[in-house]
């Protein structure tokens, strides 16, 4: 009888134990798959902002430098005869350090065959003594370098026909016909031909129209193009490594059918994970850029995504933990009631840990979230915000049968702080115009940064657009205050272009037109609003 009770009861002990851990090994697994699931949307959602990041940084640095083609041709263009000491005092400013992967600014001429010996004579006239065309044979039409002023350490080309090569011809055509910045599918430029082929860099030509009568009552008339040559690597590879904190291997590639590589940094080792890569599209000088990014391990590490393996460790730890305090119990009654006390104490530490976990989880959630709609450096609202906010505006006043005005922003004389006094400077200065615009206007006012040095706000309940000029005047205003940088003292103004809402209107619409009106506004003498 006593043997056959204690078979029993071992029996019994030993599906007891069997329990504990079938269990044990569900709620692990319970756990472990939340955990690993909140980890893989953290690490996808920081993915998605350096992606977005890094696209910015792409756009801004191409901006920056077709900004200073567009001045260099205004200087151009303003010079009743330009000649070579001209051309060098107007690009004196300008190096490699400040226009990285730059090789060199030049001005082009363009010449038909029979014109090549008078322009030659032309320009050597004009201080280009040593200067001899080689035009590209088989070709009608002509692009020659004249003038040349090397950033790099490179042997310079003047003289050159830049119609030889497929390329920069198509980058010129393209500038020429619509009168704006364009940028020339990648090639080896004229003067790497020579370099080992370990050596050259995919390379593009920025390429902006001169006009000579700007600003004048006289006819404008096309005179040539400023245009910089740039080595992709060179140009793209230290941005690209700054914005992403070294923790994302990144490659920006042509958007065509071959992908050329234009630059591609690897700052650690690769993590292969499909569902990490992210991919965008970047419009530049009237290109499409693809920018590609891949996590590393020092992102990975960054993101706390070994915390799901710890869990599921100590889970299953805990499991046999708990199965072997069950199979003791079945020894000893009294020693295990202890021994199960313990592990229950046990188990509410691991559940109080778990919910710190998923806290910090949720925190980080928030803080990405924030980070998603707001810009990093001003705290302002970023364009994906603004759109929202300016679509709800327009569908809620449309309604209510009050109007939405748009204003667009854009500092005069930011790229000359830049300059003079360093890009922390620059930053400043952004930091503090954003909080100039935020407490010069109402609280159910938008104003957001869109990138660069241009600001956009959103005006809603109006009941006359004399009260939108009235606020882009206060803004000018404002903003003519002087900063004062670490002792330094910064000054810039603003060009606004407004723009009402109507019947029908949309956001898109709305977007284009005020950009267009604050274009106008530079082009008008800048520091002033003009409505469209």
């Amino acid at each position: 009888m006593g043997v056959r009770w204690l078979g029993g009861w071992r029996r019994s002990g030993l599906a007891l134990v069997a329990a504990v851990l079938i269990i044990g090994g569900v709620v692990t697994t319970a756990v472990y798959d939340v955990v690993d699931t909140g980890e893989e949307r953290y690490t996808g959602q920081v993915m998605n902002r350096y992606a977005d990041e890094l696209s910015t940084a792409v756009s801004d640095r191409v901006i920056r430098y077709g900004e200073t083609l567009h001045d260099l041709a205004a200087a151009v263009g303003a010079q009743s005869d330009l000649s070579s000491d001209d051309f060098a005092r107007i690009t004196a400013g300008l190096d490699n350090s400040r226009l990285a992967g730059a090789a060199s600014v030049n001005f082009i001429v363009p010449a038909t065959t029979a014109q090549v010996p008078g322009v030659q004579a032309y320009w050597r006239k004009r201080g280009a003594s040593a200067l001899t065309l080689r035009p590209a044979p088989r070709k009608s039409e002509h692009a020659f370098i004249v003038i040349e002023h090397v950033l790099d350490n490179s042997n310079g080309v003047i003289g050159a026909d830049l119609m030889q090569r497929a390329q920069p011809a198509e980058a010129l055509e393209t500038a020429r016909a619509n009168g704006a910045l364009a940028i020339s599918p990648a090639y080896t430029l004229l003067r790497d031909q020579g370099l080992p082929a370990r050596e050259r860099q995919q390379s593009v030509l920025l390429a902006v129209p001169v006009y000579t009568g700007l600003g004048t009552t006289s006819r404008h008339v096309f005179a040539g193009w400023i245009v910089m040559p740039v080595r992709g690597q060179d140009f793209l590879s230290s941005e690209l490594l700054e914005r992403s904190q070294s923790a994302v291997q990144a490659d920006v590639t042509e958007a065509t059918a071959q992908g050329t590589v234009l630059s591609s940094v690897e700052p650690a080792k690769l993590v292969r994970d499909d569902s990490l890569m992210r991919e965008r599209t970047v419009l530049v000088g009237q290109r499409r850029w693809h920018l590609t990014i891949w996590p590393t391990t020092r992102l990975i590490a960054a993101t706390d995504r070994g915390m799901s393996r710890f869990t599921l460790a100590a889970g299953i730890a805990l499991t046999l933990l708990l199965g072997v305090l069950t199979g003791v119990l079945a020894g000893s009654r009294g020693r295990a009631l202890q021994q199960v006390d313990d592990a229950t104490a046990a188990l509410r530490l691991d559940i109080a840990r778990r919910e710190r976990v998923e806290a910090q989880l949720r925190e980080r959630e928030q803080e990405l979230q924030r980070l998603a709609f707001h810009d990093p450096l001003t705290g302002l609202a970023n364009r994906t915000l603004f759109y929202d906010r300016l679509t709800h505006a327009l569908a809620t006043h449309a309604r209510a049968e009050r109007m939405v005005a748009l204003l667009f922003v854009d500092l005069d004389g930011f790229k000359q702080v830049n300059d003079q006094l360093g890009h922390q400077a620059g930053d400043a200065v952004l930091r503090t115009v954003a909080e100039r615009l935020r407490d010069g206007l109402r609280a159910v006012d938008t104003v957001a940064r869109f990138g660069g040095d241009e600001f956009a706000i959103i005006l809603e309940g109006l009941t006359a657009a004399a009260d939108a000029r009235r606020t882009a005047e206060r803004v000018i205003a404002e903003l003519q205050a002087p900063i004062d940088v670490e002792g330094a003292q910064a000054q810039i103004s603003a060009s606004i272009g407004i723009v009402i809402s109507g019947a029908g209107t949309d956001a898109d619409e709305l977007i284009r037109e005020a950009d267009a009106a604050m274009y106008t506004a530079k082009n008008a003498g800048k520091n002033r609003y003009v409505e469209a």
